[in-house]
């Protein structure tokens, strides 16, 4: 019995270690990528697409009914005087059935035109699931370095924490042997309850992004017990020239410039799926049927061809199909316009790449300085060469050199990643 308690101990803590696994950038960006609830979604569209190419192609298979029927009446349909003759009644009772055959031979080109339109929309469709998928990554990362950040600030906050406690036990002292008057005493408390304030505000951060990172890559948000992340150590950045790519020859690669050109030949489908309503159509078919009205059983077969000339419906046609025209103009126009804009949107995204680098640079030497005159005010300090105003003005820098430092480090991250994406990467 003892045996097996400490066996379910065990396995319980050994099942909480599970479930309290953190998870790395890449894990997260993994079960985004599987979980999402919009990615989930684009999936069935794509599916939906793939059965209305199906449904575009059965079109070109030949059209095939049939049609039966039985009837009963309670008196003769037919009845006919023929005077000395006497009465003819018939089509009291009778039965038919038959089955057709309709082949499209020719119907100006509208049902090859549909199935290509359908091929373009299940690429369309595919691209949108890309498209998504990287936003999706992207906003993944986002929380994944906010939550970074925040933790960051936190442990930040812990350190000053622990500078001012022993910095107010110091002061304390040189108050009691009357160094110091009660006003500095009170300075230092204040510190320390804005520290206390700022880590308040943290934790409610570090909740909030947990629980929009948690949705982003689909955990429930009303259980968060055992989310967590892997805080990765802080490296030395890369220089941008190492990713830098020519634009003209990475806008190819662009899911968005892709999805231009698809539009641009939507377009022009649509125009010709109008265009070929209003041109003759021509189909065959056959027909075989059986019936019995008259007691006697009838069986009978035909083949028949039809073509259709559309003559008054070309008035009306004429403005539909100059509005397709007018459509595909506009699909070109937005095509170029698109490819101006996504041209601007990587030169955007490596001058933003370059300025986090140079400002990240800028945010460890402000670091390294800030440590430095922390140091020196603290020497000083003791030295009573410095008042403790400035002491503390001295460690407030140091903390928001600090912050910056983060701020800089995850904007960096952030600029790499987009900059990595809007270059097809």
């Amino acid at each position: 019995m003892k045996n097996a308690f400490y066996i379910s101990l065990i396995f319980t803590f050994f099942s909480a270690g599970l479930l309290a696994q953190p998870y790395s950038l890449e894990e997260c960006k993994t079960m985004a990528t599987e979980n999402n609830a919009e990615l989930r979604d684009k999936r069935i569209q794509e599916e939906i697409s793939g059965l209305m190419k199906k449904q575009a192609i059965s079109y070109l298979f030949p059209n095939v009914s049939g049609m039966g029927m039985i009837f009963e009446a309670r008196n003769p349909i037919i009845n006919l005087d023929l005077g000395i003759l006497g009465k003819m009644q018939f089509l009291q009772d009778g039965m038919m059935a038959s089955v057709m055959a309709v082949q499209p031979v020719f119907m100006g080109g509208k049902i090859i035109n549909s199935i290509r339109l359908a091929q373009v929309g299940i690429q369309a469709s595919e691209l949108f699931t890309v498209q998504n998928r990287d936003e999706v990554l992207a906003q993944t990362e986002e929380y994944f370095w906010t939550l970074v950040t925040l933790y960051e600030k936190r442990k930040t906050v812990a350190i000053m924490q622990n500078v001012l406690d022993s910095l107010y036990k110091d002061v304390q002292q040189a108050h009691a042997v009357g160094i110091l008057g009660q006003n500095d005493v009170l300075k230092v408390k204040l510190q320390k309850n804005t520290l206390a304030s700022q880590k308040i505000e943290l934790e409610n951060g570090i909740f909030l992004c947990k629980m929009a990172l948690a949705r982003e890559v689909g955990k429930r948000v009303d259980s968060l017990d055992g989310f967590d992340i892997v805080v990765p150590e802080s490296t030395i950045p890369a220089n941008p020239l190492d990713f830098y790519t020519d634009p003209a020859s990475a806008l190819a690669l662009r899911t968005e410039y892709k999805l231009l050109d698809l539009g641009v030949q939507a377009a022009r489908l649509e125009k010709k799926i109008e265009t070929a309503g209003y041109l003759p159509q021509a189909g065959v078919g056959a027909a075989y049927y059986y019936e019995n009205f008259l007691d006697k059983n009838n069986w009978n077969g035909a083949v028949l061809a039809a073509v259709r000339v559309p003559i008054s419906d070309w008035g009306r046609g004429l403005h539909t199909i100059k509005q397709k025209q007018l459509a595909e103009k506009r699909a070109v126009i937005r095509q170029e316009d698109g490819y101006q804009q996504l041209l601007m949107q990587i030169q955007q995204a490596w001058g933003t790449f370059v300025e986090s680098y140079e400002k990240l640079l800028l945010a460890d030497l402000s670091v390294e300085e800030s440590q430095e005159n922390a140091r020196l005010n603290s020497e000083y300090f003791h030295a009573g060469t410095v008042s403790l105003t400035e002491l503390l003005a001295a460690q407030g820098f140091l903390q928001v050199s600090y912050d910056n430092r983060t701020e800089a480090y995850k904007a960096y991250r952030l600029a790499k990643s987009k900059y990595l994406q809007v270059t097809g990467r």
